[in-house]
């Protein structure tokens, strides 16, 4: 009987594993693509929902400056007046609240106030506008107060040389109008460069106004992406504002093999090379691979379960594995990195919470301080508002001279007690408070600001000039479980908190949505963050009626900020 060729048989064999191997990697190559795509297709439309939520947040920020703009109702009316000293003031004061909303916040390139009885025109910007692309917007304004055009919602429109993102609120023969940019709005996606695609911005109506492909302005788009066919190119697009403007990413499906050719290239060069070897390298790999493999499988079993100090033991003379099991240490070292610098960064995310409680507790009083000057300023308190403006700039002072760190009980009363002569310029006789500290408290160390907003709480809910409100301010100190505690209880006799309030400061919850009561909110996490601790600051309505808010203050801050580091993160 004729014996079979070894050769043929294993030539036989090595084209069927071959035709076997092919095939699997022409499956791979099409099930890879498919998932490439629908990887890039998810990763673009994620990518595109947070470049729109920044976009959103702009635009809603922008809204909320134009509705601080209309608060204003008293000075906006002044603007039609027939006396031109009254018109002149309310200018003046217009234009100084504008500028003061364009330093809290620059969502929007330019604000303008347009008056078309008098042809007042008012404006404030924090961009490089010139003289002429100012004026362009000025006149722009201008005329929709003329003709009295009441869109009331988000438009896009070219004006000179740039096309703006703009609204326009109308009453009567006044206008107000918010504008940025439409390259100030794609910058935010400057930054990532698409090879083959980019970002479009369109109204409703998907009309476009700008696009940035590569990383680039153009202009040129817009006909290109009314041409675009979806069978060569991946389109997302989301909403920014609902009917009014949209945002588009597109890319060619080309870049989603080029993304992965060389690998599938590669990979059947593998596994060919794999085939030819395999019998003659069975033994090798198991005595310098498998058998190394399976201790190494051992450490890392002992690594999941906690021994994180525990290393792969260098096994098997071959240079492959000594290098995958350096790799693998190596990769551990960085692993117990990350952990590390992942608690930095919660410290640091923790920190950079202290500075947005800290600034949800400022805008408040400067608001209250504006309106109380204009109150003055129209009842022709001239001598009241010297005092007042002195009263402000300590308080002022006292506020920005510091940051999240810890001042003495003393320091804070003196600040209060200037904080409450200010007030008795807006509410005569109106708050009647006294002070309890025993002197030997005076030292003990607070955060800043902590009396301070409790009594400008009081202020805002509590007082009104149909009523007087008693206040009792009380420091004493106290001993819980073992640990000295200074208690601070702000007392009143007003209306007490309604039952919500009470809810989600003494108890576990997150705060409403709504924007009230931040400064008692403000003060929980204050406390919570500098102490480490929770339940050191409770409220409660008294019989017959009135509040009480008692906080306690340990003596040593756990997380406190030195004043070097408040000014380098530009705080002080």
């Amino acid at each position: 009987m004729r014996k079979k060729s070894f050769i043929h048989t294993l030539s036989v064999l090595m084209g069927i594993q071959l035709l076997t191997v092919t095939m699997i990697v022409v499956a791979f190559t099409v099930l890879t693509y498919q998932s490439a795509e629908r990887e890039m297709d998810l990763a673009a439309q994620n990518l595109l929902n947070v470049y729109a939520a920044q976009m959103e947040n702009r635009v809603i920020k922008m809204e909320q400056n134009l509705s601080a703009v209309l608060e204003n109702d008293a000075d906006l009316s002044l603007l039609e007046s027939a006396v031109e000293t009254d018109r002149h003031y309310a200018s003046i004061r217009l234009c100084t609240m504008m500028k003061n909303l364009m330093k809290i916040d620059d969502s929007a390139e330019l604000i303008v106030i347009a008056e078309a009885e008098y042809g007042t025109c008012l404006d404030a910007n924090n961009s490089e506008l010139s003289l002429k692309e100012k004026e362009e917007a000025r006149g722009f304004v201008m005329e929709y107060a003329r003709n009295g055009k009441r869109d009331r919602i988000w438009k896009f429109e070219i004006i000179g040389d740039k096309v703006y993102l703009y609204k326009i609120l109308i009453w009567g023969k006044r206008a107000i109008a918010a504008f940025v940019s439409a390259d100030a709005l794609l910058e935010m996606t400057s930054d990532v460069k698409i090879k083959n695609g980019g970002f479009v911005l369109t109204d409703g109506e998907d009309d476009v106004w700008g696009a940035i492909r590569d990383g680039i302005f153009t202009k040129s788009i817009k006909t290109d992406f009314a041409g675009l066919s979806s069978r060569h190119m991946m389109i997302n697009q989301v909403p920014v504002i609902e009917g009014q403007i949209k945002l588009y990413s597109f890319e060619k499906k080309i870049d989603v093999f080029l993304q992965f050719r060389s690998g599938a290239v590669l990979l059947l060069g593998a596994v060919i090379l794999l085939c030819i070897f395999d019998y003659a390298f069975t033994g090798i790999i198991r005595k310098e691979l498998i058998m190394p493999m399976n201790e190494m499988r051992k450490d890392m079993k002992h690594i999941e379960q906690g021994e994180y100090h525990l290393r792969v033991k260098e096994m098997g003379n071959n240079q492959e594995f000594s290098m995958l099991a350096l790799s693998f240490n190596k990769l551990m070292d960085e692993i117990l990195s990350l952990r590390i610098q992942f608690y930095e960064k919660k410290l640091e995310l923790s920190d950079t919470e202290q500075k947005y409680i800290r600034l949800q507790i400022r805008p408040h009083f400067f608001l209250n301080a504006l309106s109380t000057i204009s109150g003055l300023s129209s009842q022709d308190k001239n001598r009241d508002i010297e005092i007042y403006i002195s009263a402000l700039s300590k308080n002022i002072r006292y506020m920005f001279g510091s940051g999240l760190h810890t001042v003495s009980v003393k320091e804070e009363i003196r600040h209060v007690e200037n904080y409450f002569e200010m007030q008795e310029l807006k509410y005569p006789e109106c708050m009647f408070y006294y002070i309890e500290l025993p002197e030997e408290l005076e030292s003990w160390k607070i955060p800043q600001m902590l009396i301070h907003t409790l009594v400008e709480n009081e202020y805002k809910y509590a007082v009104s000039m149909d009523t007087s409100l008693m206040l009792l301010i009380k420091i004493s100190v106290t001993e819980i479980e073992g640990e000295r505690m200074l208690v601070i209880e702000v007392e009143d006799d007003g209306p007490g908190y309604p039952t919500d309030v009470l809810e989600y400061i003494n108890q576990d919850t997150e705060r409403g949505q709504d924007g009230t009561r931040v400064g008692l909110y403000s003060i929980k996490r204050l406390l919570e963050l500098m102490y480490d601790r929770k339940h050191l600051f409770l409220i409660e309505n008294i019989e017959p009626h009135g509040a009480l808010n008692r906080i306690y203050v340990p003596e040593h801050a756990v997380n406190e900020r030195s004043r070097d580091d408040l000014r380098e993160a530009g705080i002080d």
